[in-house]
């Protein structure tokens, strides 16, 4: 059954009970509705309620292409309600690219000459929202016409909205806008300047000034003794001279709205007009912006009252309630935005940190209001960082906050304010925190509280604790050593293998051996301690690093006087690698088995019991025959190798030197590059140059060479040369599934099994150069999709080629939308290619 009126169509389609029955409801009141509105001779009324019903379609995601049409006719009509439907859904239904909007201009002509005002202004909030250039151009009169002849303030609120709309549509109408119209007659009247008609004349003003601002920045600091010749420019600082005369008044109307005379109409909880303070203040921050970059006399002379004006209104202005914090949120950005001095740019962190602070009987404690605060204090820290450490306590406790936004911000901003001078205390405050939210259960834990939001909030401060333990290579190093232990246990379950190098490389960076050396004693003790674990839950990070530490350290361990023997020892450590390798060996994470073949390779070169040498060699042995070939192959390797005399091993096995990293950031993600080394025939690179061990690994050590190492390295593999490296080639097996304009994207299967689909995706570029290559994929609701960074990397020069990898969990037939965006050569704009992808399989 369709519904027949808005009401029951809504109640039938919340009433649906499968997606399916919610389809069904949708299709036929939308093929109702589509024959409906083609029938000439239905009423207006029921032409209203199909298009009622279609903007609840809208509201819904549906396609509502069919009735934009039907809603410009309704326009037509003589009635107000039929006008007034027709131009809500016309402004929803319709964009500016629709040439659709020509069939508007004669309507709106006429309605924006109505005698009844209210249909005037709905025509003029259809054109300040759906304004082509042309509809700009061509109706540009009629609004001039309004805003020159009319003396009501409704009208004329309307009017100025819809101008500075069309102004930044079309910077050409500046040269016939009538300016002095706004002193003249709109702020100088006291009957006319209302707060609305303010309102208007505050949004013309800044569209004048964005529109100058960016036609200033075009023209570049080189080139602006040329362009003072310029008629265009002349004109353009001529028309901002003349608009410089209202800064007095504006800035006096400002004062006047925060003195303590309240007019009732317009208080706001006790404050005096907010939304007109707010919009004064912007306008005001737009004058100074240009004027102090161009040296304008007419605006540079009012500075020192504005400052003092900002003064008086941060002083003035109560925080008790969310108006006062909107108005200082104002005067905050104006401060920092204009580079104001440093008193006022103090003042501007101090109020942001009152958003955070909690006080009795203050409403300022709301989440949006420290969101707020916490996100700006971010922008600012640059220029006043002192003045923002100083509320290191503030941005503590948004730490322990139910918001996971206000957390993140907290987060942002912990590490931002971060120095050599508080490294040690913020990074104890961060340990707590990380203490706290690593637990399954949380003492101040709402309902909605999510374990992947801890995640999430869990490696961002991982991640970034390790880039600050990049940056600060002065710091005390027990404090780093500390805190990375630390943050292993606490938070190793939740960080996955891939990021354990950034720990490993921490480590091995640390100079004070010494306290390395016991810290690590220590660790390793408890770990191998099986009274203590027998019900602790095992963390691969945590134990993938202690096997690194193993293999790099395991002598001076045992040498320190202050291990205990009865546990750590040879024999107890062997047994921790030989159980670990029996764990892993089925699994899939071939990672910690790589790094248990190094350290079993090392081990046998600090060890002196045949015995025991015998079974890091069936460590060794026992992957020979494995089935991922990577590990098969490290595996026969590290046997030949083993076998060699130990001078020979020595020489290839010696500590790991000092690694040099450099660190971006993007986001919320951490992406740590190692310096590549130099290109020689190094006989540790051929060894280990196929895991991520073997990045680390591959570094360059300071000891010395034989005197012929590639006769050594022809007799242990056969080859005294290091092959080059190949560019990524396209599998011969793989299917071209989409050739665009500059990519062809080839699909190869690797497995298929029920529930799962293993892919990879290989696109290569045609004719020019793409870089921030960004690979979008979308898969039906009953499966999940899981993409792979892009290897070698998100850039590409022509004739070259990327691999995208893709598992996809879940059931039903595979079928696949790819969307892959792109720049190309050194161009800034985006470009997308989109394409569907239908596999004969089904998982």
């Amino acid at each position: 059954m369709v519904a027949s009126s808005l009401r029951s169509f809504i109640k039938d389609v919340r009433n649906a009970k499968t997606l399916a029955d919610e389809r069904s409801v949708i299709s036929k009141q939308s093929a109702k509705i589509r024959t409906k509105l083609r029938d000439d001779r239905l009423s207006n009324e029921k032409k209203r309620a199909n298009i009622q019903k279609l903007l609840y379609l809208y509201i819904l995601g549906e396609k509502t292409h069919f009735g934009q049409v039907g809603s410009i006719n309704l326009i037509a009509s003589d009635e107000f309600v039929d006008k007034r439907l027709g131009y809500l859904a016309t402004i929803l239904l319709l964009d500016e690219s629709q040439d659709l909007l020509t069939l508007l201009t004669n309507m709106l002509n006429n309605d924006l000459q109505h005698p009844n005002k209210y249909i005037v202004a709905l025509a003029l909030n259809t054109l300040g929202c759906l304004s082509s250039t042309e509809l700009a151009r061509d109706l540009y009169p009629d609004v001039e016409n309004i805003l020159k002849n009319s003396s009501d303030p409704f009208l004329l609120k309307k009017a100025l909205q819809c101008n500075a709309k069309l102004i930044q549509k079309d910077r050409s109408l500046l040269e016939i806008f009538p300016v002095s119209l706004i002193g003249s007659k709109l702020i100088d009247s006291a009957n006319i300047s209302t707060h609305g008609v303010l309102l208007g004349v505050c949004k013309v003003l800044q569209a004048i000034l964005i529109t100058f601002d960016k036609s200033f920045n075009k023209t570049g600091e080189d080139t602006a003794t040329e362009q003072e010749d310029d008629d265009e420019y002349q004109e353009d600082v001529g028309i901002l001279k003349t608009i410089a005369e209202y800064i007095q008044p504006l800035s006096y109307r400002l004062s006047t709205l925060n003195s303590k005379s309240l007019e009732p109409s317009y208080d706001v909880q006790g404050i005096q007009d907010p939304f007109l303070q707010c919009e004064l203040l912007v306008t005001l921050k737009w004058f100074f912006k240009i004027g102090n970059n161009l040296g304008l006399e007419e605006i540079t002379r009012h500075n020192t009252a504005f400052n003092d004006r900002l003064t008086q209104i941060a002083t003035n202005t109560s925080a008790l309630k969310n108006p006062g914090n909107a108005i200082l949120y104002e005067v905050t950005r104006t401060i920092f935005e204009l580079n104001l001095t440093q008193p006022l740019r103090v003042l501007g962190v101090n109020i942001l940190a009152n958003f955070l602070a909690p006080t009795k009987n203050a409403n300022n404690t709301s989440n949006n209001v420290k969101y707020v605060g916490l996100n700006t204090l971010v922008s600012v820290v640059p220029e006043e960082p002192k003045a923002v450490q100083r509320y290191r306590k503030f941005i503590s406790q948004c730490l322990y906050d139910y918001d996971i936004s206000i957390k993140f911000r907290a987060l942002e901003l912990t590490f931002e304010i971060m120095d050599e001078e508080n490294f040690v205390e913020l990074t104890t405050e961060l340990m707590n925190f990380l203490e706290k939210i690593s637990k399954s259960h949380y003492h101040y834990a709402t309902s909605y509280i999510d374990i992947d939001d801890s995640k999430d909030l869990i490696l961002y401060t991982v991640d970034h604790l390790l880039e600050k333990f990049e940056v600060f290579t002065n710091s005390d190093d027990k404090t780093k050593l500390d805190a990375l232990m630390n943050t292993l246990k606490m938070a190793g379950s939740f960080v996955d293998l891939d990021r354990t190098n950034e720990f490993i490389v921490a480590i091995n960076n640390i100079d004070d051996l010494k306290y390395k050396i016991a810290l690590l004693s220590k660790e390793l003790a408890e770990l191998l301690d099986e009274k203590k674990n027998a019900d602790a839950e095992s963390s691969a990070c945590l134990e993938l690093t202690i096997v690194w530490c193993i293999g790099e350290y395991v002598d001076l361990i045992i040498a320190n006087p202050n291990t205990n023997k009865n546990i750590v020892n040879e024999k107890s450590i062997i047994q921790f690698l030989s159980k670990l390798n029996n764990t892993y060996r089925l699994s899939k994470e071939s990672k910690m088995v790589h790094y248990i073949l190094t350290a079993a390779l090392k081990l046998s070169t600090k060890i002196n019991d045949k015995a025991l040498v015998e079974e890091l060699r069936q460590i060794i042995v026992s992957h020979s025959k494995d089935t991922n070939l990577m590990t098969q192959t490290k595996s026969i390797h590290y046997e030949l190798l083993f076998n060699q005399p130990d001078n020979i091993k020595k020489q290839f096995l010696q500590a790991m030197p000092k690694f040099e990293k450099k660190t971006t950031s993007r986001g919320l993600e951490t992406h740590p590059i190692a310096k590549e080394p130099k290109k020689q025939n190094d006989l540790l690179l051929d060894l280990l140059n196929d895991t991520e061990f073997g990045k680390i690994a591959t570094k360059e050590p300071t000891i010395a060479q034989p005197e012929k190492p590639n006769d050594v390295l022809a007799d242990l593999l056969g080859s005294s040369t290091s092959k080059p490296k190949e560019k990524l080639q396209i599998p011969s097996e793989s299917v071209l599934i989409h050739k665009g304009t500059e990519i062809e994207v080839y699909e190869k299967t690797i497995d298929i099994s029920s529930g799962l689909a293993h892919l990879e995706l290989y696109v290569k570029a045609l004719n020019n150069k793409l870089t921030d290559i960004q690979p979008l994929c979308a898969v039906p609701k009953t499966q999940k999709i899981t993409l792979s960074q892009l290897q070698p990397s998100n850039s590409m020069n022509a004739g070259e080629t990327v691999k995208q990898s893709l598992r996809i969990n879940g059931s039903g037939k595979l079928k696949l939308r790819i969307k892959m965006s792109f720049c190309v050569g050194d161009a800034s704009a985006v470009v997308s290619e989109q394409f569907d992808y239908k596999l004969d399989q089904t998982i």
